[in-house]
C-alpha cells in the first residue's frame, strides 16, 4: 500500500499500487493542463507520425539528419530485439519528468521494466510537488519513498 501525503493541501490518499497512484497523478496532471509531466505508451507508428510531423514543421532543434538517424536507429534497435522474440510489433514509452525540455523515448523490448520506471516516475512527482511518499508492506513497515 502506498501513503500519499498532500502537505501544500493537508490531505492524505491512499492507494493499493503504483498504477492507481500514477492514474491519480495523471489526472492532477491533467487538471493543471500544462503536460510537464507524461508518462505514456505510443505504438511505433504514432511515434513515426510525429516526428515526421516535427520534422516538417522544422521544430527539432537537431539538423533534420541528424534527427531522422537518431530515430532510425532506436527503431532498429527495437525491432532487433523484438523480431528475435517472433514480434513484429513495438511500442514506446514517452516520459517527460517537469521542466526537462526533452521527452526521452524508450522502445518498449523484453528486457524493459515498465513497472520500476512508472515508479520512479511517480517519485520524481512527488518530490517535485511537495508530496510523502511512503510504501507500507504492514502495519509495522513504513519506508518513505520520497
Amino acid at each position: 500500500m502506498l501513503i500519499l501525503f498532500d502537505l501544500p493541501k493537508d490531505t492524505i490518499h491512499a492507494f493499493k499500487t503504483y498504477h492507481t497512484l500514477y492514474n491519480h497523478l495523471e489526472y492532477l496532471e491533467k487538471t493543471k493542463g500544462k503536460g510537464k509531466w507524461v508518462f505514456a505508451r505510443h505504438s511505433h507508428q504514432h511515434v513515426l507520425a510525429c516526428y515526421r510531423y516535427i520534422r516538417n514543421q522544422k521544430l527539432s532543434a537537431q539538423p533534420a539528419r541528424i534527427f531522422e538517424q537518431g530515430l532510425e536507429r532506436a527503431l532498429k534497435q527495437a525491432a532487433a530485439k523484438t523480431i528475435e522474440k517472433g514480434d513484429k510489433k513495438f511500442d514506446f514509452l514517452e516520459i517527460i519528468n517537469g521542466n526537462v525540455k526533452k521527452p526521452v523515448f524508450i522502445p518498449i523490448t523484453p528486457d524493459v521494466n515498465i513497472i520500476a520506471l512508472q515508479q520512479q516516475w511517480c517519485q520524481n512527482y512527488c518530490k517535485e510537488y511537495g508530496y510523502a511518499l511512503v510504501e507500507v508492506t504492514s502495519p509495522t513497515d513504513w519506508r518513505r519513498v520520497c
